[in-house]
């Protein structure tokens, strides 16, 4: 991989790092490219996490450190802290410039949407929820039109700290998947339902459905479906109006990426197990 593209108004310590001579290594490259863009939280970081949060291995952080010039992180605190004082600017300062701005304020609201998924995990039926995913026989997942991808993407990386999740496309299949298994009678399982509004046409069929067939039922939808509590008591909110353009999906993803990790918490030895057997069946499809 070669040296970083050049950004409009770098920072000293972008220049510094797009400027080293010989290029760098893919693992370098990964490196330099997250210190440029969490400079303003670097104050906050060791080695060690800056290692995990980029994928290598703390003795090639400390490497590439030394290579571009620093006595460690240690080192790299110092140079940016005396970068700053000569620009007498502050890293809080660009971020606040930042949310004086249009986008700025956007984010700031979606910031504010994910913190308030607190209040939805504090809920004595979230446990019981995670609960109902983690120990079903068959997980299926369920999502609509443009939430359908993130439905998708929620299924198939459940799939990978749990087995048997299905993502289900009703029009596809006309829900054949739940004819009653004479091999498997007796399983559970447990739909998940992701909507927002406009709400699709089939939620509500698919979700009385499945509940007439014993079926958990777990819904992530917006803050204004109403519905979804009339057939189940696992229902989730999530705030997707923060005045962009669009509705913001941002916060549904990170609430779905919280019930994938409470899921695994659940079985952490399992789930660590699949996570490493996973890449020795992948191997000969030559992906990576």
């Amino acid at each position: 991989m070669n040296d970083l593209q050049s950004i409009p108004e770098e920072s000293p310590l972008a220049a510094k790092l797009r400027g080293m001579t010989g290029g760098l290594t893919k693992s370098e490259a990964v490196i330099a490219q997250w210190l440029v863009l969490n400079e303003a939280i670097l104050g906050l970081e060791t080695g060690a996490s800056i290692a995990s949060k980029t994928g290598v291995s703390e003795i090639t952080v400390s490497r590439f450190l030394k290579r571009a010039g620093y006595k460690g992180l240690q080192g790299l605190k110092e140079d940016l802290q005396a970068a700053l004082v000569h620009a007498h600017v502050s890293p809080a300062d660009r971020y606040f410039r930042l949310l004086d701005s249009e986008i700025g304020a956007i984010l700031k609201r979606d910031a504010e949407a994910v913190l308030a998924l607190a209040h939805e995990v504090e809920k004595p039926t979230w446990p019981q929820a995670i609960d109902a995913i983690a120990a079903a026989d068959e997980v299926f997942v369920v999502g609509f039109q443009t939430i359908r991808g993130i439905a998708e993407d929620f299924a198939r990386r459940l799939s990978i700290v749990r087995g048997s999740v299905r993502y289900l496309s009703p029009h596809d299949g006309g829900l054949v998947e739940w004819i009653p298994s004479f091999r498997r009678g007796e399983e559970s399982r447990c739909l998940v339902m992701v909507d927002m509004a406009p709400y699709a046409r089939e939620a509500l069929p698919i979700l009385r459905t499945a509940r007439s067939l014993g079926f958990a039922l777990v819904v992530i939808s917006d803050e204004l479906n109403t519905w979804a509590s009339a057939e189940t008591p696992f229902v989730f909110h999530v705030a997707t109006k923060v005045d962009a353009f669009l509705e913001s999906t941002g916060p549904m993803t990170t609430l779905m990426n919280v019930i994938i990790h409470e899921v695994a918490g659940r079985a952490p030895e399992k789930a660590r197990k699949r996570i490493k057997d996973w890449p020795q069946i992948m191997r000969g499809l030559g992906l990576y």
